[in-house]
This record gives structure tokens, sequence and C-alpha cells, in this order.
């Protein structure tokens, strides 16, 4: 055996040792730990999801809520079962890092980034105790530009589908998945040897997947006129007119900063920008791979926070791919004495923020009086010193006490028993997980939430005795909101950790609730009714037909199609459709001579049966036009139009038409493609279709080409 082959192997091998070592070392610690410390508000809420079984969720579509519920209905419903799931799939996520940085370099850049995912604190706690969507995704994450890199490497065309599988997974899981098409197109674009998928059908297929994987929150957010959607890109955007701020970016790196650790984060921002120059002077695909899934999404979310405050974590999967990057560049920049020193420093920092954060809620190693001025440190509020509130570590305990002091009060009450209430949905879910007979907890609140669309109905409530619970951190007197005939003394429980007193909540009890004086805002009214799918697709297509005919107006695209309208109504001729036959046949006869009148005559018969089975289908389903609707709010030009609406005919052909030239010139598809689409946007610009008709319309155009084309080379074969 060829002895270079042989150390290679060995060094290979024990690389892969160190990593199994590694990772079993620091598994254990994790295991030891996440059943000790108390659910967080998010850890609760997600569990909260399983209880109120749904396609999705107001605030996250459901892998998270299931995945949770999987593990506690196996094991009970505890805090080690909640966490498991994330120290699993943390051992998952370092697997796949670790081939794919081995497949891109070497097993000692592996064995680096394995070892950066473990010291990282938003990495090595925040993902790999604490179970959030991003644990679950960081996996798919990982596997995605794994075999994306397969493909490039290998050229495997059926690995895209399952591309289409993970993507539908991933967005199942957190709708940031959806970064990873920017990504992708990134890294086809800007290298030209690759752009070829851009003509193959595998990718267009895979996003096909994609979407039917993901179809169960499409369709919760149908159901609830887009309500989750709404709320992501209200949270995600701003809620008003961006406004760059400064301070804004500031409290958004600052943030990043503790979570990956001050020196690693000047290292990864300066690695990312190496990468990108390192691919313009060396045309490396691994470079530009690495870049391409890091890039996009940190600059997109770094570009939100300066006109919206963002969650650290947001941009966390861009920070995953470049630990990879930052494990290479740091080999390459070892022998340099200067960076050696330089990374122990950093290697040390994010070692002790990491261990930081567990161990201050296991031990409370940091007196957080020594973090204030001692003027400031012991004041007061609620009840609760100023230092002690700054602990937020604190927010971990105190929940299975107020959980057996509800549970010992509903025991001891009469039927029907009390209900249990609050103003805050990660209050709720808190007492859901922490009340031994997880009752159903009610949030009565003035904002919408997860809560609201779990309890449309609430006159089950009504004359019913409750109890009301709130803590020193979010005080409320309910008896100013909520109607009740009478209210008793508010009790108080006081937390304690040691002798420190950390928190304190509040019990108050209400007696006979009056659901009709209960303010709208407080209701769940805010969240609308539950729609079948049907009437859901029918409100958005509405929506967005208002859009197109109303919003988006354009005087010169107003001016134009108000001519073309005109002169029809005048020559009694469809110009549009006699305008797409003669530039058709104008390409036919350029593409081949010799051919055209047959060409041209197959293009006319799928034309043709298309337009007859498109009126067929108008008949059958009768569905009226816009302007049989709407009347006279419609923005509409001088077409002469009959009632029959579904599906558009002008879509039909134009997409008939758009296939047909696309199987004889393929470069072109884009531009044949894209002029059918524009043909079907001018349907629902000038008020003839609603949008959902034009769809239909290019579906139906679409199949029956590739029909009539697939006929005639059977015929011919």
């Amino acid at each position: 055996m060829n002895i270079d082959k042989l150390t290679i192997s060995l060094k290979k091998l024990t690389y892969l040792k160190l990593f199994w070592l590694l990772t079993f070392s620091t598994t254990l610690l994790r295991l030891a730990i996440i059943g000790r410390i108390g659910l967080t508000g998010d850890e609760a809420h997600y569990w909260t999801y399983f209880q109120h079984p749904s396609l999705s969720y107001f605030d996250h579509p459901p892998a998270i809520g299931y995945i949770i519920g999987l593990f506690t209905t196996l094991l009970g419903n505890n805090e080690f079962a909640v966490r498991l799931p994330a120290v699993l799939f943390f051992v998952v996520c370092s697997w796949f890092i670790f081939k794919l940085a081995n497949d891109l370099f070497d097993g000692k850049t592996a064995f680096y980034t394995v070892i950066l995912l473990n010291i990282i604190p938003v990495f090595s706690f925040g993902g790999s105790v604490v179970n959030i969507p991003d644990s679950p995704l960081s996996v798919l994450w990982i596997l995605f530009v794994l075999l994306f890199w397969c493909i490039i490497k290998e050229q495997k065309s059926h690995y895209w589908y399952y591309l289409g599988v993970i993507l539908g997974f991933g967005l199942l899981c957190k709708y940031t998945a959806i970064l990873l098409i920017p990504s992708l197109l990134l890294f086809l674009i800007v290298s030209p040897k690759y752009r070829f998928w851009f003509n193959r059908i595998e990718p267009y297929i895979a996003f096909i997947i994609s979407l039917i994987i993901f179809s169960p929150v499409q369709i919760w957010n149908i159901q609830n006129d887009w309500a989750s959607f709404g709320f992501q890109l209200k949270h995600g955007l701003g809620k008003t007119i961006p406004h760059f701020s400064l301070i804004l970016v500031a409290k958004s790196l600052g943030a990043q900063v503790s979570y990956i650790s001050p020196l690693l984060f000047l290292l990864f921002w300066f690695v990312l920008f190496w990468l990108g120059f390192r691919y313009i002077k060396e045309r490396n695909d691994k470079m530009l791979l690495l870049f391409s899934f890091s890039f996009p999404t940190l600059i997109i979310f770094n570009i939100i926070s300066s006109f919206n405050e963002i969650l650290p974590h947001w941009p966390i999967m861009g920070y995953l791919i470049l630990t990879i990057a930052l494990s290479k560049f740091s080999i390459i920049m070892w022998n340099k004495l200067w960076f050696r020193v330089f990374s122990y420093f950093a290697w040390t920092i994010a070692v002790i923020l990491t261990l930081l954060v567990p161990l201050q809620a296991l031990f409370k190693i940091i007196p957080p009086e020594s973090l204030l001025p001692k003027a400031e440190a012991f004041k007061l509020e609620d009840g609760i010193t100023k230092a002690e509130k700054i602990d937020v570590t604190n927010e971990l305990y105190g929940w299975k006490k107020i959980g057996n002091k509800i549970q010992e009060i509903l025991d001891k009450s009469p039927e029907p028993k009390p209900f249990v209430f609050t103003h805050r949905h990660y209050i709720a879910s808190q007492l859901g997980f922490y009340i031994p007979s997880h009752p159903k907890i009610y949030t009565l609140s003035d904002r919408i939430d997860a809560y609201d669309f779990w309890q449309r109905d609430l006159s089950s409530l009504n004359k019913r005795n409750a109890i009301f619970i709130t803590n020193d951190y979010f005080f409320t007197e309910p008896q100013k909101i909520f109607p009740f005939e009478s209210w008793d003394k508010t009790e108080s429980l006081e937390i304690y950790r040691g002798k420190r007193k950390v928190r304190i909540f509040y019990l108050t009890f209400g007696n006979k609730f009056d659901l009709s004086r209960l303010p709208k805002e407080y209701s769940s009214d805010i969240a609308g009714p539950k729609l079948f799918v049907k009437d859901g697709l029918i409100k958005l297509d509405h929506n967005i037909f208002w859009i197109i005919n109303k919003n988006l107006r354009f005087k010169l695209l107003d001016y134009v199609l108000n001519l073309v309208t005109r002169a029809e109504d005048i020559l009694r001729v469809n110009l549009s459709l006699i305008a797409v036959f003669l530039i058709s046949a104008l390409i036919l006869w350029k593409r081949n001579r010799n051919t055209f009148w047959k060409e041209f005559f197959l293009l006319f018969s799928i034309v043709f049966i298309g337009g007859i089975i498109g009126h067929l289908i108008k008949d059958y389903f009768e569905r009226l036009r816009p302007m049989w609707v709407f009347g006279n709010q419609v923005n509409f030009f001088y077409e002469k139009l009959d009632r029959g609406s579904f599906p558009s005919g002008h879509s039909i052909i134009a997409f008939a038409v758009a296939t047909f030239l696309t199987s004889r010139i393929k470069k072109y598809w884009w531009l044949f493609f894209g002029c059918a689409c524009f043909m079907g946007y001018t349907r629902v610009y000038v008020g003839s279709h609603f949008p959902s008709d034009v769809v239909a319309g290019a579906f139906l155009g679409t199949l029956i080409a590739l029909l009539g084309i697939w006929l005639i080379k059977i015929k011919r074969n």
C-alpha cells in the first residue's frame, strides 16, 4: 500500500476518533444538565403546541411542537424529555458538518469546526440544550448544503429531489429556511459553469416538492387569514415605513457579539469577506459554497436590523456554515504567532461565555449586584431588588412551585372549577406545563397571540370563577380590565434561590366572569373566524386581485392597454392573440423553414384544443368575472366580456405557446414564459379575470401543450 495514502488514512481516522470522543463527552454533559434547569418561556410554549394539535401555529410552523410532543409522550412531561431532542439534533448536526468540512477540506478542518460549534454559546447552549426551532433546522440546513455540494461535485441530478424534501421539512421547522433559496441561487448565478441547472427541470420539481411538504402551513394560513405569515413579516420587517437607525444596528450587533463571543464575532466577519476575495482570486467552488450559504442570511438580517429590532439568533444559520471557513482560515494562519495568541484569547472567552449561562442557571456563580452600582443594585422594584431583575436565569425558577400552588387550589375548589388565565402567552404556557393536571390555560390580552386561535369560543367561561396569575415582571391589576362581579384579595407567592428572593407570583381570584363586558380587544375575536379552505382561497384571490387592479397602476401600461382594448373593440378582433400567433410563426420560420408548416399546424392544433377545453370548463363552472362580482369598483377597460371567468382563455393560449416554443428552443424559455406571465398579469390588471383564473389557465395551457408534444413524439417513434 502507498505510504502516503496510509498516512492520510491514519490522520483521517484519528480526527474521526477525536470527533466521537469530543461529541460523546459534551453530549454527556448536556444530558446531565437538561433536566435540572426549568423550561424557558419559548420551550414551554412549543410544548403547548402539541396540546392543541393543528396543521400549524401562529408563532411558528408545527415541527418543533410535534417533536417535543413525541418525546414527552414517550418520556413524560418533564424538562429532560422536552430538551432531549435538542441534544440529539446537535449530535447529528455535528456529524453532518464534520462530513461537509472533511469533504471540502480535510479531517483537521472538520474537527476544528466541531470544536467551534461546542465553544460558541449560541450553538453549544442555545440550540443544543434549549430546544428551539433552530435545533432541527440546523441539521436540515447543513444536510441541504452537504447534498448541494454532492450535486456540484458529482452532478447527481436526482439529489435535487432530496433538496426539495429537506427544504420542505426545513420550512416546517422555521420560516428562516426560505433563505436557503437565495443562498443556492447566489452560488448558481455567480458560478458560470453551474448555471446550466437553470435550464434543467430538476430544481423546479424540487421546489414543487418543498411546497407540497410545506402545504400544511399554507393550509393553516389560508384558514386563518394568513395570520402566521403576516405576523412573521411584521415581526421581522416592522410595522412602519423603514427608517435607518444606527442605534438599532449597534444593538443588534452587540447582541450577536454576546451570542457568538466578541473576538470570534470579529473573526467570523473577517472570514466572510476573506471567502469572497478568495473566490474572486481563485475561482474556488468550495469558497463560493461557504460564502453563498453564509452571506445572504447574515446580510439580510443585519440590513433588517438597521430599521427594525431583530432577535440575535435569527441570523445564526449564516454563522453555522461560516464555522467551516473560520476553521480553515485558522489552520492556514496558525503558523503566525500573533494569530495563535489572538485565537487562544478568542477561544478562551468563548468557552467562558458558553459555560457561564448553565453555571449561572444552576449555581448562580455571579452575584448580580456586582454588575450594578451599589446604590442601584438593592433598590426594590415590585418587591424584588433591581440586581435580581437583571439576572435572566431567575426566570427559569418558581414555575413548579406556582404550578403546585394552583393545583392545590383547583383540587379544593367545587365544580365547576375556576378557570386559570393570565395576560401574557408565555406565562400561560409555563403554567400549562407546570400545573400537574395540565388544565387548559387562557390568555386574555390586548394583542393577538397563539392562544387567540386556541380559544375562539369563550362562552364556557361565562359566570365562572377564575384565578388570574402574573408575576413581578409583568404585573397588571386585573380588576381594571377583566369584568367580574367581585374580586378577592390578591395573594403572593415569593420564590427564593437559596436565601435570595428572585421573583414574586401574584394570584388574584375573580368571582363570576361577565363575558359580555370583556373589552373586545381582550377577546379572541381579534383572531377572526376560522375559514374553510375554499373561503380562504377565495378571500386571498380577491385580495390579490385588488392589489393588482387597484394599487399597482402604471400610467404607461394604462395607456397601452387602453389603446389595445379600444382597437379590439372597434375592429372586433383579438389583437393580442393575433400578435402571439404572428410572433410564434416568425420564431418557427426562423428556426427551420423546412418544418415550419408542420410545426405551426401542431402549435395551432394545441392552441385550438386548449381553447375548446377552456370554454367547456367555463361553461361547467360558470364563475362570474370581477365586473359582475364587484361592479363599478373594478378598473375596467373597453373589452367586451361574457360572464365566464374560470379559467382565463388568454392564459391557456399564452402558456401553451410558451411551452411549445420552449420544447423547440430551450435557450429562450425564460423569455417565452416571461411573456406568458405578463399576458396573464394584464388579464387581472384590466379587470377581466381573477388571479386564480390566470393560474388555472397557465396550468391547463402548459399541460395541454406537454400532452400534445408527448403524443407527437410517440407517434414519430
